[in-house]
């Protein structure tokens, strides 16, 4: 078998193999290829050629030619050679008067005019191209008796076998339009010569038995050739069948039958196309669901137009074109043609507002855009049909071709129809669409509303719509914004993915007329920004990205007419919401807006029951407090009552209660409580100012909600500013303000109400009242325990104190004191000047005693100090200083020493428990004591040890304005007991008693 017939077509061979093929030496071949007459590739460093067999055969084509004109396909091969010598025979017979036709030629003639006849009969009557095309090849070869006819079609630069007379076409491959003879014969036709082409049988078309000839002509076409007819026919068999005006004649007849079987294939198609296009009509235009419509489409048109592939894209709100239902297509590519590029067929036809379609559409200048994805993608044609409302582009109607497939008129036409009904399918699904949408989200609304009016506190509501609104409208972040003043506060929001997610109020808050919210808010016009970051009002959240592609909604919630806040929907995203989404969120706004203002009048009323209730419950607290202050008459019981009872009623962090001195004009501080107590303790400074001394100064109560802010408060040194709120409220008495009561709360959290404001000047007033109560007692108090000349506390007092000291079992001592020749001063100077004197001796008293000891006026003339955990040392120690005391007032140069009066006293000192365990015997052992010092001598003092010489003959006796001197006892060898006093150094007439 020659080796041409089982290589295919784009096989390459070496020199070699390229030389034996032509019938050549290599060297020849080689010289050719150098001359550029024979195409050759090089296939590696070395320079080795090879060479395609297609070239090779088109090479012997081109070479080969032969007089009878019919073209050889190899000048070294058989090529019709003895039809072509029968032909020279014959036209020698010719011209030497041979000429008259035989019965033989009469017969073959008439064979030929038989033959087309019965291709005009076909061509007449054809029912469809492939069997009018199958009939007329049996037909030719029947009646020339030729071994196979073939018929293929030119299809751009290949030629399709459409019948074979040699068995299936299946075993026929689709060939280059240059291939052997079939190619020879086509640029034959081409150049205006529409003879045949003839070949030896290395064409690969025969049935692979070597020695077959061919012969090939174009099959004519209404401009160009339509493709190409091949007989193949035994070499040894009858040749002459193969006349060249015949072959012509046959081809022509081909191309009638072509010609009238398209026409009919045509009409039949018409037909079919315009009842296939009023039942895709009906079809299409009776569903209202948008997805069946799209499916529907797409099959219809491929069926329609025998496409390869199809799809219908659909123009979005925003602008971009999608394909929703595709046949055949890849994702890849659907991907690269959203939104349709500038340069490609459909944005042409789109904007032409027409189909319009391109073959080999990869090469078109009109798919400069796309051609890479053509490429990849493999069809040759397109038509794309714009979907068209009177005001809008709808989308596209996509067919594709595999194959090139030059569009018609009547397809165009065809095809704008289909679009056109399409489109008004499409429109009323999309309405229908939308109407239910609208229905169903209508209700959701008044149920969503409903929900809302159910709910009464603010909180809930702005959660309810940060989780509801998204069954409505498709968001990726969702604010909920309320009025406060002049500021919009964040109530609730809720982000969807991670841009929104960690956003927090302080970086959202706004304030009325700022950003893109303020703005909403005060003009009260929903805003729908299609590129939020692109639009002046907006400003950017601080810490968040500043060149974010978002989409926003903003509407106002207003309710009569006033603006209760402001609902702000995002989404990640040019152009993501649509005109139908912001008439939603205005709505859903007025819902939301009623829900507000009835959590607000709820909570109002709440608020003011909860008012009331509390100003019940802090008024019974009031009466009780006012009746437990009023009825303490201790000072310290009545302020620490007020720290506690205010502690429930307002709560403080620092409390601090102050009374006004007279005579320095000073706030002096009596108590305070809280982390603060200490610094409120501090005594004020002679021309310091602060909240306090305005409120004394004014008489008037302050509220001070910022304490920060307020000019009038004095932060103390060492805590520096601080955060707070304060109440600060006179003490009144008769005579205008006597002190202050101040509060204070630290934080912004939790400042003081104008409710508790008044509970606390009501409270003030019972305090002032408590206050001067407990003074006036206090004063009575100390007016019955004090003696009014010296100012020292009483005898009846000093009782107190002595049983008071004895219960305690605690270690004490007790000083009793009686003034020495006190008569005489009364006697010599008057009354008035002992009077004096007393009171001289009590200030010396009070100055020589330890800060824990009590003086008392026992008597007339006599005194007692109790020293608290004195010993008996600690007791002489302070009894000296006592008597040094009273001593030091007789010095010369005072009007006593002056008057030549001697100032002094007798003292006696007892020590419990040593010298008695009650009162009685404690102070019955420091009066004998006193009576022994006054007996010896004066200015002397006596232990209550030495006392106990005189206990037999002692009897205790109640004190007397001024002592009764007692006999002196001497302790020299006599019955009495001895006694040893101790001495006044500075005493002039002091004796020892031994």
């Amino acid at each position: 078998m020659p080796s041409a017939l089982i290589r295919p077509i784009d096989a390459t061979l070496s020199v070699t193999k390229a030389a034996r093929l032509l019938g050549v030496h290599p060297n020849t071949v080689r010289a050719w290829s150098d001359a550029g007459r024979l195409r050759y590739y090089r296939i590696n460093p070395r320079g080795d050629r090879r060479y395609r067999l297609g070239d090779l055969q088109r090479f012997l084509a081109a070479a080969e030619s032969h007089p009878d004109g019919l073209t050889g396909a190899a000048s070294n091969g058989p090529a019709l050679g003895r039809r072509g010598a029968a032909i020279a025979a014959a036209a020698d017979r010719s011209a030497s008067g041979h000429g008259i036709p035989t019965d033989r030629d009469r017969l073959r003639r008439r064979a030929d005019l038989a033959t087309l006849a019965a291709l005009a009969k076909i061509a007449g009557d054809p029912e469809t191209l492939d069997e009018a095309l199958r009939q007329a090849s049996l037909v030719i070869q029947e009646r020339g008796g030729f071994r196979s006819v073939s018929i293929h079609e030119l299809r751009g630069d290949r030629v399709v076998p459409r019948t074979t007379t040699g068995g299936s076409t299946s075993r026929l491959p689709e060939l280059p339009r240059s291939f052997g003879v079939m190619g020879a014969a086509l640029d034959r036709a081409t150049s205006v010569d529409p003879g045949p082409v003839a070949g030896d049988g290395f064409g690969g078309v025969g049935d692979g038995v070597g020695g077959i000839r061919e012969v090939a002509i174009a099959i004519p076409g209404p401009e160009s050739p339509w493709g190409v007819m091949t007989i193949a026919s035994d070499p040894d068999g009858d040749q002459s069948a193969i006349d060249p005006d015949l072959l012509v004649e046959l081809a022509a007849a081909t191309g009638v039958i072509v010609d009238a079987a398209q026409r009919v294939d045509e009409v039949a198609h018409r037909l079919h196309r315009a009842d296939a296009l009023r039942r895709v009509a009906r079809d299409i235009g009776s569903r209202l669901e948008l997805d069946t419509i799209l499916s529907g489409l797409v099959d219809h048109a491929m069926v329609l137009f025998n496409g390869d592939r199809a799809a219908v894209f659909l123009r979005a709100p925003d602008g971009r074109a999608t394909a929703e239902v595709s046949r055949g297509l890849s994702a890849r590519y659907l991907q690269s043609v959203v939104d349709f590029p500038a340069r490609s067929l459909p944005s042409i036809a789109a904007a032409a507002r027409r189909p319009m379609f391109s073959t080999d559409y990869r090469n078109d200048p009109r798919a400069t855009d796309v051609r890479a994805t053509v490429v990849q993608e493999g069809f040759d044609t397109i038509c794309t049909a714009p979907l068209l409302d009177p005001e809008e582009l709808l989308g596209l109607l996509n067919v594709y071709h595999d194959t090139p497939h030059a569009w018609t008129t009547d397809e165009l036409d065809t095809m704008a129809a289909l679009a056109e009904q399409a489109s008004v399918a499409i429109k009323n699904a999309q309405n229908f669409e939308k109407m239910a949408t609208w229905a169903a989200q209508l209700q959701s609304i008044q149920q969503l509303g409903a929900r809302l009016a159910r709910l009464g506190d603010e909180r809930e509501i702005g959660l309810t719509i940060a989780t509801e609104l998204r069954q409505l409208i498709d968001y990726h972040n969702v604010r909920v914004y309320r009025m406060r003043g002049e500021d919009l506060i964040p109530v609730a929001m809720q982000g969807q993915v991670g841009e929104y997610i960690d956003e927090t109020p302080e970086q959202l808050a706004v304030k009325f007329g700022q950003g893109i919210t303020g703005w909403v808010a005060q003009h009260r016009v929903a805003q729908s920004l299609p590129d939020a970051n692109a639009d002046p009002r907006t400003s950017t959240i601080p810490g968040t990205d500043e060149d974010l592609d978002e989409s926003m909604l903003v509407a106002p919630m207003i309710f009569e007419d006033q603006v209760l806040g402001v609902l702000v929907l995002s989404k990640l995203g040019l152009h993501q919401f649509a005109d139908d989404d912001l008439r939603l969120l205005v709505i859903y706004a007025s819902f939301a807006a009623q829900a507000f203002a009835n959590a607000d009048a709820t909570g109002l009323l709440r608020a003011q029951s909860e008012v009331l209730g509390r100003q019940v419950v802090n008024q019974r607290a009031l009466l009780a407090l006012t009746e437990s202050i009023l009825t303490t008459l201790e000072p310290k019981a009545v302020l620490d009552q007020v720290a506690e009872r205010l502690s429930d009623l307002v709560g403080y962090d620092n409390l601090s209660i102050e009374v006004l001195d007279r005579l320095t004009g000073l706030l002096r501080p009596l108590t305070a409580k809280g982390v603060h107590a200490s610094e409120y303790m501090e005594p004020w400074l002679p021309g310091e100012e602060g909240l306090a001394t305005w409120v004394v100064a004014h008489n008037e109560p302050v509220l001070v909600q910022d304490e920060a802010s307020d000019t009038r408060v004095n932060q103390f040194r060492s805590t520096g500013q601080l955060d707070g709120s304060l109440i600060c409220v006179p003490l009144r008495g008769r005579e205008g303000a006597t002190g202050v009561l101040t509060l204070e709360r630290l934080g912004i959290e939790q400042r003081y109400s104008e409710e508790e404001f008044e509970l606390v000047q009501l409270f003030a007033a019972q305090v002032s009242i408590a206050l001067q109560n407990a003074e006036v007692h206090t004063a009575v108090e100390i007016r019955a325990q004090t003696d009014d000349l010296t100012g020292l506390l009483n005898h009846g007092t000093f009782q107190d104190w002595l049983a008071r000291e004895a219960l305690d079992q605690h270690p004490f001592s007790l000083i009793m004191l009686d003034l020495d020749t006190f008569k005489s001063v009364n006697d010599r100077l008057g009354h008035q000047a002992g009077d004096r004197l007393l009171a001289e001796i009590s200030s010396a008293l009070v100055a020589a005693d330890r800060e824990s000891d009590r003086v008392f006026r026992y008597g007339g003339d006599e005194f007692a100090l109790i020293l608290p955990g004195a010993d008996a040392a600690a007791a002489l120690a302070v009894a000296e200083r006592v008597r040094s005391a009273v001593q030091s007032i007789g010095d010369p140069g005072s009007i006593w020493g002056g008057a030549g009066l001697s100032i002094s006293a007798s003292i006696g000192v007892a020590t419990y428990p040593r010298d008695g365990r009650t009162a009685e015997e404690i102070l019955l052992a420091a009066d004998r004591a006193c009576f022994v010092a006054k007996r010896t001598g004066n200015g002397l003092i006596a232990t209550a040890e030495e006392g106990l010489a005189i206990a037999a003959d002692f009897a205790f006796k109640s004190p007397t304005p001024i002592d009764v001197a007692g006999p002196t006892f001497s302790g020299s060898g006599s019955d009495e007991p001895s006694l040893r006093v101790v001495p006044d150094p500075n005493a002039s007439d002091a004796t020892d008693a031994a």
